[in-house]
């Protein structure tokens, strides 16, 4: 049972109305529509709110430097080199998954009343309109593996970087790679010290916390976890040597 199931899960190329204006603008400022937002389609009050937050940490001019040193601190500097097949494959999640993190905690962190609440922004959202095509493949049948990941993650929720490698084929060297990294003391612990650092860092932009759609507290339970396990495995996942 993923996320797709339980919760409902919008395809860019089937949304319309305030649900297609909502995927417009994050496709102004993201290569792809991030797997939280198609989650909170099926509510659409709760993703605009969700997206108003996050669009004022997104264009925060001090968001890249947060992110920039989750990224540093996420990486777990595996032996394994990645083939340059998975490295390119998982190229749009490596660009996008620190800005998520912080995205997300900052929204969960909002909707817990941990961060005092501010004034909802305008929304000044585009019209509806066709998004361009999507970078990122995904593999809509279930792979054994699947219910693999989901038990080291210990979600509901399977991460769209797995089925995207899954689409291609790629999947099975990787997670066998850096599966039992994140199923590791080790791992989870350092996936404890991204999660505490997002945390931190997303205290650090007060200003933008609006977000308070109970309706979406599922959801985001779900990917609050998900996330910081992501990017250390999209780190992994992207080794050069």
């Amino acid at each position: 049972m993923g996320t797709e199931s339980r919760y409902g899960y919008a395809r860019e190329e089937d949304v319309s109305g305030l649900v297609a204006s909502v995927f417009v603008d994050i496709r102004a400022r993201m290569p792809f529509v991030p797997a939280i937002f198609k989650a909170l389609a099926v509510d659409p009050p709760a993703l605009e709110s969700a997206w108003l937050q996050a669009r004022q940490l997104y264009d925060h001019p001090g968001r890249a430097a947060a992110t920039e040193r989750l990224r540093a601190l996420a990486d777990p500097r595996l032996d394994w080199v990645a083939p340059p097949a998975v490295r390119a494959a998982v190229t749009a999640f490596r660009d996008d998954l620190p800005n998520m993190v912080l995205i997300v905690t900052s929204l969960a962190l909002a909707l817990d009343g941990e961060l005092p609440r501010a004034p909802r922004p305008a929304a000044n959202l585009p019209p509806p309109g066709p998004l361009p095509p999507t970078p990122v493949p995904e593999d809509r049948s279930e792979q054994p593996l699947y219910d693999e990941v989901r038990a080291v993650y210990g979600t509901e929720h399977l991460p769209s970087i797995f089925r995207a490698l899954g689409a291609t084929g790629l999947l099975a060297k990787p997670w066998a790679a850096i599966g039992p990294y994140l199923a590791s003391t080790g791992g989870r612990a350092h996936v404890a010290q991204v999660r505490a650092a997002a945390e931190a860092a997303a205290r650090g932009f007060p200003e933008v916390a609006c977000f308070a759609a109970e309706s979406a507290r599922p959801v985001l339970e779900q990917f609050r976890v998900a996330l910081p396990i992501n990017l250390v495995f999209v780190l992994a996942a992207s080794n050069a040597g």
